[in-house]
């Protein structure tokens, strides 16, 4: 007992002058129906190892306090300080099984706690009880309690800015009504001002001071267990044709049958048992087109992962799962959010390497063949290609090719390989688009000019970084 009014008396601001007025508190505040722990709360005692249940009851019993526990619900926190609802949490928590070690709780609490509490504090202020703005909150107890829990439970600590999110909502039906006079529809920060702006006399008008105890508890609602997403970077390779790197649906209806994302997602999804996944690529290439080469670099966004720490060895088993599928991943590894910038910044900066089956109409001679290849570096000025004009901006944009070199295989058909900066329309720049490309492949051989088949050959973009040797 000892300790506890010595907190009491030795608290910042305390108007208690002797251990007789930290009892007489302690009485007045339990006569009003109050739980244990909001006893504790508005003496007031900080937080720490009195907040137990048991030992908040053997703190009053030393205190002196007498008289049976209120079987109602407590009237100033709703009976919310109840390590049974602490205990929902916590089960909810440890039935998805997250690897975390620690975690930030947010609770929102019912905004008729906000009213009471002031009764409450009114109530001490009458009484000479602490100080009426030194009452721990709520919200803080409660905070207490499932950490408690939590870590008795799960071993997992408590720490404000982790990126596994534990957010509580409480509810209570019963005292709604009590903030009507406050605005209650309104925002709740504009809620919490009114609160905060009203007059003591108005308020005591609408409130009773002590408040009066509900008939029925405060209870769980929605409970979101939210973790930061896994970054899983690396390069993937597109070995088949019609696969597109996202789902391709049109009208609800399946353009191809498989995607990179979805491929490469699943095995991803079942080892970090996140929500989805989502894939983000330097750039794309057409559906009908082949990645291959080093790869393409991507990133996956696993969202709200169960399981965060990945060893390279199952990401290795990963692209091993792989090797059967019309889709390859290599260099798979876990990446910082800032790592990813390089994506975003090589849309602008990279280069790319392609390789096309091209159709002529007639057969060039070694002439007009050796000028073309011949040409040395070229800008392109490429309007919106017609067959996205139904998705993209009007525009020209000035493309720049590096190099191309156009080689004959037989016939009609030749192999270009071009080396072009990214956004540059490849099959557009074969066969000018109706002269919406300018110069293009067709125009160069003064022939009409197709492309039959598409491969990207190389990506010039420095991730992910490479994986030290074993």
């Amino acid at each position: 007992m000892a300790d506890v009014v010595a907190a009491c008396l030795e608290s910042p601001g305390s108007t208690y002058q002797s251990a007789d007025q930290v009892k007489d508190a302690a009485q007045a505040l339990s006569q009003t129906g109050i739980c244990t722990l909001c006893v504790l709360r508005y003496l007031p005692l900080e937080l720490g190892h009195a907040y137990s249940t048991c030992s908040a009851t053997n703190t009053l019993q030393e205190l002196g306090v007498t008289g049976e526990p209120a079987e109602a619900p407590c009237p100033a926190c709703l009976g919310i300080l109840n390590y049974e609802l602490a205990d929902q949490i916590v089960d909810a928590y440890a039935a998805q099984q997250f690897d975390a070690q620690d975690a930030a709780v947010g609770v929102e609490l019912p905004r008729s706690v906000f009213v009471r509490h002031r009764a409450m504090q009114l109530f001490c202020a009458d009484r000479g009880i602490g100080r009426a703005d030194a009452a721990v909150d709520v919200k803080d107890a409660f905070k207490h309690m499932v950490a408690q829990r939590l870590a008795a439970a799960c071993g997992v600590t408590m720490l404000g800015d982790s990126p596994m999110r534990i957010d509580v909502t409480l509810l209570h039906a019963e005292s709604a009504a009590e903030t009507r006079f406050l605005g209650a529809d309104e925002s709740k920060t504009a809620f919490l001002s009114a609160l905060r702006d009203c007059d003591e006399r108005t308020f005591r008008t609408h409130a009773a001071c002590p408040p009066a105890a509900p008939q029925t508890p405060a209870r769980l609602g929605p409970v979101s267990l939210r973790r930061a997403s896994l970054l899983i970077g690396g390069r993937y390779l597109k070995l088949e044709r019609n696969v597109s790197q996202t789902p391709f649906i049109i009208e609800g209806r399946r353009v191809t049958e498989h995607s990179v994302s979805e491929l490469i997602g699943a095995p991803l999804q079942k080892l970090t048992r996140c929500d989805s996944c989502n894939l983000v690529g330097s750039g794309r290439e057409d559906a009908d087109v082949r990645m291959l080469g080093a790869g393409r670099p991507f990133y996956i966004e696993c969202i709200n992962p169960r399981v965060t720490r990945v060893t390279p060895a199952q990401l290795r088993a990963v692209e091993e799962s792989l090797g059967a599928s019309p889709v390859r991943a290599r260099l798979l590894q876990t990446i910082r959010p800032q790592d990813t910038a390089v994506i975003k910044q090589g849309e602008e900066s990279k280069t790319k390497l392609y390789c096309a089956l091209v159709w002529l109409a007639a057969p060039l001679d070694a002439q007009r063949l050796e000028e073309i290849n011949q040409q040395g570096a070229l800008v392109l000025q490429q309007k919106t290609p017609v067959r996205v004009l139904h998705r993209r901006a009007p525009l020209t944009r000035a493309k720049r090719v590096l190099r191309l070199e156009l080689v004959h295989l037989e016939g009609r058909f030749y192999k270009l390989r071009v080396e072009a900066e990214a956004g540059t329309y490849i099959k557009e720049f074969v066969h000018g688009d109706l002269g919406r490309t300018v110069p293009s492949l067709a125009q160069m051989a003064g022939v009409p000019a197709d492309i039959l088949e598409l491969d990207v050959e190389n990506v010039s973009l420095d991730f992910p970084p490479p994986l030290p040797s074993s």
